[in-house]
């Protein structure tokens, strides 16, 4: 989603804030005492007119919804949160009023690198592992499939893929550990690392064949967990927009270091 496309307001009100809108897909807000909200406080200063408040879930005007259930990610919830003239006082403001797009995206950097690509490439060395497990356990025309040419080159496939990522992994997150802005590599990891678990996800499916698909095994639940990586968090498809015009504007972050 467009990040900076936020139409929840925050007009002032005295020293604070009153608070009107609406927040979509809320992980566990059903178990959430507070939630961290960001809202539109200048409308005419763009993504400088964007600031961060931390919201109780008690305060007047605050609705949780019900439960949205997914295809996935059946393990939590996700509702919708409305906001009806919700008063703010100066505390519930984090940071300072105008920075709030800053510091959601500073922040959302480090949760693209700890909760999407860690826990996504996580999930593909699980699913290979259950994949190599049962290509020598399963025994077809005589021998372990495992044998076979196409199962084995998918275990390879996989293999190479799931330590590709993880190293792209550690290379951002050392990055970061040293200071350095690495905004280019989070979302080519974010990228990869999602990518990665969808076709590894896949091709357990394949390897196990019908058991794949039968919810007798977990499998087919790791399979649809798997398709919402792509989506939430920036899509493929905006975080290749991203790179591209990162290296159309010079960055060279890229190149191994002199």
């Amino acid at each position: 989603p467009d990040a900076a496309a936020i139409r929840t307001r925050a007009d002032k009100s005295g020293d604070g804030w009153v608070l009107t809108g609406q927040k979509q897909f809320i992980s566990d807000a059903l178990y959430s005492d507070f939630f961290v909200v960001t809202a539109v406080t200048d409308a005419e200063a763009g993504t400088r007119g964007i600031s961060t408040f931390i919201v109780d879930r008690d305060a007047d005007g605050v609705t949780v919804g019900p439960d949205n259930p997914m295809m996935g990610l059946r393990g939590t919830t996700h509702a919708e949160l409305s906001f009806d003239n919700v008063p703010l006082s100066p505390v519930n403001l984090l940071g300072t009023e105008g920075q709030g797009l800053k510091l959601a995206l500073d922040t959302l950097g480090r949760v693209r690198l700890a909760q999407v690509a860690a826990r996504a490439i996580g999930k593909a060395t699980l699913l290979l592992e259950l994949a190599v497990d049962h290509a020598r356990s399963r025994r077809q025309f005589g021998q372990p499939i495992g044998g076979f040419q196409a199962v084995g080159q998918m275990l390879a496939d996989s293999a190479v893929e799931i330590n590709s990522a993880r190293l792209a992994l550690w290379q951002a997150a050392w990055m970061l550990d040293q200071g350095q802005k690495a905004r280019t590599q989070i979302s080519a990891v974010k990228l990869q690392a999602s990518e990665t678990l969808g076709r590894i996800a896949d091709r357990t499916v394949q390897i196990f064949g019908g058991s794949g698909f039968s919810k007798a095994l977990p499998i087919e639940r790791y399979y649809r967990d798997a398709r919402i990586y792509r989506i939430f968090d920036g899509t493929s498809e905006i975080h290749r927009n991203v790179i591209a015009r990162r290296l159309l504007d010079g960055d060279e972050s890229y190149k191994i270091p002199a």
